[in-house]
């Protein structure tokens, strides 16, 4: 059955893309996908060399409000004109913020609403190569680290605390490749993936890759983590596929992740993946357990802040055995009508064979998140 499953999502995120070509092709638009839908680094957008975080003033002034959202700020003949928007304090200080809350209604009557992020941020420029970042989000999580730019071969240095460098770093903590990652049973916020050490990265061409050596719970460089990155664009077409690495220590033993990931967009069609296989101890035997993971995101660009999305994603913690395994197939829309709010509305459903790993049973699910931001 999980063979199947895989097939059965490359078979609906191709059917998808067949599909949305019919749409007809629109010029290249600045999505959330930024990396591939512009085959850039995610420092085009972020200043983490790893993507998320603090906006750069190239996307927060240019992007967004001149190609993301549907309206740019207001400006001094309409409503609610505050005045020219900057995220500078001053040259050296820039500021930001992200405030994401999901709601969500289950099949028979369960659902919620709870604080999916809020984080701000706080980028410390201390000369034209070295910067001090720090962001403070729910319970003290965050990343906090020292970054030198314009190293040998478009390279750079991190140090101090920070999710590493590994695959594709969704925005919706949902994705299985996020929220199974570390964990076979789950969790809601990636909080737990946080770990301090250094990374050293560089860019040379169409080439990208990163290297961390991060605390462990024995000894330094107990944990590790290692990401690589090819782009290459024919014609109209933006190709990339890689490959990464992480090696994470905790209370329970080490853990450990290895797989691919991939991207290919041409005109308002982006389209995102990642493979994963997990290694994980089991406390009732000191055995090891083998688990695969999939994530697929597939959004198209109906129109200046208007984006169709569909996801799948899938889990199976443990491959040799029969201990159940999750599926979720999801499809909705996202709306930035200015460049500081964002709405997404998604309908999945949970396909779930239930076993040793996996309790429950199948139902759909509405989901709407609000996202304010800076």
């Amino acid at each position: 059955m999980p063979r199947i499953a895989h097939l059965a999502g490359y078979v609906v995120a191709l059917a998808l893309l067949v599909t949305a070509a019919t749409v007809g092709i629109r010029p290249a638009q600045a999505l959330p996908r930024y990396a591939a839908t512009y085959g850039q680094s995610c420092t085009l957008c972020h200043e983490n060399p790893s993507g998320g975080g603090l906006r750069t003033l190239y996307a927060s002034q240019y992007l967004i409000p001149e190609e993301i959202a549907a309206r740019g700020w207001p400006t001094a003949e309409e409503d609610g004109y505050l005045g020219e928007h900057s995220p500078e304090i001053s040259p050296n200080i820039t500021v930001g913020v992200d405030l994401r809350t999901l709601s969500y209604q289950q099949e028979g009557g369960a659902g919620s609403s709870f604080a999916m992020q809020g984080d701000m941020y706080v980028n410390l420029q201390l000369s034209s190569t070295a910067s001090a970042y720090v962001e403070q989000g729910f319970n003290s999580s965050g990343e906090v680290f020292g970054l030198l730019r314009n190293l040998p071969l478009d390279g750079h240095l991190k140090a101090g605390r920070f999710i590493p460098d590994y695959g594709w770093r969704f925005a919706d903590h949902q994705m299985f490749t996020r929220r199974y990652l570390m964990s076979a049973a789950g969790s809601e916020s990636p909080a737990f993936l946080y770990d301090s050490g250094f990374e050293v990265g560089a860019s040379p061409g169409p080439l990208e890759f990163s290297a961390s050596v991060l605390s462990g719970q024995q000894s330094h460089g107990d944990n590790y983590a290692g990401r690589a990155l090819v782009r290459q664009e024919v014609g109209g077409l933006r190709l990339g596929a890689g490959g990464s690495v992480w090696r994470h220590n905790d209370p329970e033993g080490y853990k450990r992740a290895v797989g691919g990931f991939w991207y290919a967009s041409a005109g308002p069609i982006t389209w995102l993946g990642e493979y994963d296989e997990t290694n994980r101890p089991d406390g009732t035997d000191n055995a090891w357990r083998l688990g695969n993971l999939m994530a697929q995101e597939l959004t198209i660009n109906w129109a200046r802040g208007w984006d169709g999305r569909f996801t799948y994603s899938f889990q199976d913690p443990n491959r040799a055995e029969k201990t159940g395994s999750r599926h979720r197939y999801g499809a909705g829309a996202a709306y930035m009508p200015r460049p500081y709010f964002a709405l997404q509305l998604m309908g999945n459903y949970w396909d779930l064979e239930e076993g040793a790993d996996v309790v429950g049973s199948s139902y759909y699910e509405a989901e709407l998140m609000i996202h304010f931001f800076y």
